[in-house]
Parts: structure tokens; sequence; C-alpha cells
């Protein structure tokens, strides 16, 4: 009885062609328009890194000088970014599980000949931990040692990609590449990461979405070789501005610093070694204001910072609604398309056809719709996509589908065509089979 109902259903997608594309066009373009905008959140509001974000922190400290006399402005917020100083003690005191200070550089690179050449490029200078704090696989090779980094040798870790670019072949370690004119050489080569959304240095860029790092650099030797962050951060000296590109000097605030934490015994206790140390920094004069300090947690910290921008709510919802129209306008269509056939059906009862055997059957013709119709939203998807990756907004990386995503748009698509048409169903299995008969 099934495949009878089945082979129903069909004939009646078929015998209603004009009908039965515009209920697919009309379903796909909802659901496309929906999906279009929860990939985008999804991507936004996804973990920035693999392995796990709930136990990393950004330290906060206020370091920042006392406001001038007879300035009345509202004092500034406790910054995030720390000196060099500041930073440097913090990561060599070892208090968390791991650390690391960073700092976001914008580099070009070559080959020791140059021969092949990459500019633009995103890089980290920061310390040894960070690949194991922030879950960066290491393929090969390995990552400089803490007496390197203090020696200020040119050493480097890229990913495989640059690798394969600058010397054609993934495994570079012992090579050397020329950055911004200086020769380092490679000691480490990395997977290609990519940071699913942008967490560092949130108050100074603004490149949300997926971001790749190809290069860490040790922070000592990137600024031996001249090398500065891509923003740099505030003096306290006011007549002194932090130079672009180049190393700040001592007064300036331009590190992050992370620290892994992993249970909240060790965020208190980590805690109170951030107020000693402010207390103690204090005390000596390097602190003008009170001791305060914080710990940010990754997902709060980006959140703080709208790293959900409130368009792309706005979007989903606006979306959402939109898909809503168009499924009362699907199941309108549903409705009249069954009962256009009341007669058959009158006479599949009449003929000892039961009230579940035509729900059945119009349940499998709602599938059926819905099933093309979620195959047609794929590319609909895509193309969304696509017009979304042409726009300038910092989002615009994210606008990718992927595998679960994808998944989701089947189920969703066959999920609403089924929830759409299980009133069209039922309320043509309902219908009186004699009447029909009478009134025909």
């Amino acid at each position: 009885m099934k495949r009878y109902d089945l082979q129903l259903a069909l004939r009646g997608l078929l015998r209603h062609r004009a009908q039965t594309l515009l209920i697919i066009v009309t379903m796909a373009i909802g659901i496309a328009s929906c999906m279009t905008a929860y990939t985008i959140l999804n991507a936004l509001t996804a973990d920035p890194i693999a392995h796990g974000s709930r136990y990393l922190y950004l330290v906060s400290m206020d370091s920042q000088p006392l406001p001038k006399p007879g300035d009345h402005d509202a004092p500034p917020s406790m910054p995030t970014l720390l000196k060099l100083r500041d930073a440097q003690a913090l990561v060599d005191a070892r208090k968390a599980v791991r650390q690391a200070y960073l700092a976001t550089a914008f580099i070009t690179a070559s080959s020791n000949h140059g021969k092949e050449q990459i500019g633009g490029q995103f890089a980290w200078m920061t310390s040894s931990q960070a690949l194991a704090l922030f879950g960066i696989p290491l393929r090969y090779g390995r990552v400089w040692s803490h007496a390197e980094a203090v020696a200020r040798m040119p050493l480097v870790v890229i990913d495989e990609h640059l690798s394969r670019k600058l010397f054609g072949v993934a495994d570079g370690v012992g090579h050397s590449l020329r950055i911004q004119g200086h020769l380092f050489r490679v000691v480490g080569i990395t997977a290609d990461w990519i940071v699913r959304r942008q967490f560092f240095d949130l108050e100074e860029l603004n490149l949300r979405g997926k971001l790749t790092i190809g290069m860490l650099l040790p922070l000592q030797s990137a600024m031996a070789a001249g090398i500065g962050p891509f923003a740099p951060g505030p003096c306290d000296n006011s007549s002194q501005e932090a130079p672009v590109y180049g190393p700040p000097a001592a007064d300036c605030r331009w590190l992050e610093t992370w620290v892994q934490l992993d249970t909240p015994q060790q965020v208190q206790s980590y805690r109170r070694y951030l107020l000693d140390y402010a207390t103690a920094q204090h005390a000596a004069g390097r602190f003008p204001r009170a001791p305060e300090v914080a710990l940010h947690g990754m997902d709060d910290w980006v959140a703080q910072n709208n790293g959900v921008p409130s368009s792309v709510h706005i979007n989903l919802w606006l979306s959402l609604a939109f898909l809503v129209l168009c499924m009362v306008n699907v199941m309108g269509l549903l409705l009249a398309r069954f009962l256009r056939g009341s007669y058959e059906v009158a006479v599949r009862r009449t003929l000892g056809a039961t009230r579940a055997s035509v729900f059945t059957q119009h349940l499998i013709e709602a599938g059926g719709v819905s099933l093309l119709g979620g195959a047609l939203a794929v590319p609909l998807t895509l193309f969304g996509l696509w017009l979304v990756r042409q726009q300038k907004l910092g989002y615009s990386s994210a606008a990718h589908l992927n595998l679960s995503m994808f998944i989701t748009l089947f189920v969703l698509a066959v999920g609403v065509g089924l929830i759409v048409g299980v009133l069209p169903a039922w309320r043509a299995s309902m219908l009186s089979p004699a009447l029909q008969i009478k009134t025909n």
C-alpha cells in the first residue's frame, strides 16, 4: 500500500508541474535566505580555536597614567594591552598552566634568494608556548626555546602553505626566508591553522571571521629586526606616538597576554597573583592608579567587543520571518492543490482506502516537494554566501557553507516541508467521500 501511495504522490507532483515548481521555488528561497543568515551567525559564534577556548583568559591590568590637571573626561577603561616589561614578567613567572604574549604584525616575506615573495601576511610576535596554548598543530621541526628567544636568534615557525609557496616542499625546516629584509631560519612547520573567528586585537583590529596566521616569530627576534605590531597601542607620554610597524617604546602598551587556567581554583589563584603584582608595581611607582586587574574569558571578551555585530542577529530574525511567510504560502498552495483533487480522494475512499492511507499519500507528496526545495536551496544558499563575501564587511570571510551546515540545511528543508504538509494532508484525508461524489 505504501508503494502505491508513493506512486500516487509522484503522479500528483508530475500532473501539476507549474504549481509544483512554484512550491519548490518558494520553499527554496525561504530556506536559502534563512540558511545564509544562520551560517554567518554560526561562524561568528563558533569556538575561535579547535581545541576549545573555555580555559583561556586575557589578562587586563591598569598601568595607565593619572589624568592631567583640568582633564574632566571619564576615566579610561582598564586596558588589556600591557607594556613589554609587564607582559614579559607575567610570562616568565609561569603561574598559569600555559601563558603567552602576542601582538599581530603585518609583514612581507620572501625566500632567501627572493624568487618567491608573499606580501600582506599576518604574523604573530609571540612567545614559545603560543602553539600549545592555542592548539596550533606542529607538523615538522620544533618551537624556539626560551634561551634562543632571549638571545634574539632570528628563528621563525611557518605553516605548510607558506612552506610550499616559498620552498616548494611541505617540510621547509632548515630553510631561510627574508622578513622585512632580514634573514630568518625556519625551525618549525605547522599545519595550515585557521582562526575560526577573531579573538585577539579586538580593540585594535576589525577582522571578524576566519583568519589565517601563517607565521609565528619570537618577539625579541622580531623587535631586533625592526618589526613591530600592525596596530600600535597607546603610550604614557602624550607627546609620543607609538610607531607604526616598528617596535614601540618602553612606555607603550601593545601586548596581549593570554593564559590557560583549567579550574576555578586556578583562576582565583592567578587573579590573586595579578593583584599582588599590580600592588607591588603601584608601590614602586610604576602603576600610578590604584591596583586593578581582571581576567576575561575568551567568549566573554569577544562578546564584549561586539564579536557578533547586531546586524547579523537582525538579518537572522528577518530571514526567519521571511521563511515563515514563504512556508505559509507553501501551505496555502498545498492545501489548494490537495483540495482540488478531492474527487479522486473521494473515489479512493469509496473503494476502500483508509483516511490514514490518504494522509500518507499527501504527506509523501509534501515530503517530496520539500526534498526538491532543499536541493534547490543548496545552490541558492551558496549564491547568497558568495554575495556576502563580495561585500566589504568585517565578517565576509566567514560566509562559507561547511558540511554541518549542509546537513542542517537538508534536515531543515525536509522537516519544514513535512510540518507544512501535515495540515493540508490532514484536511484532505478528512473530506467526506459521499459529499464529494454527490457534489461532482
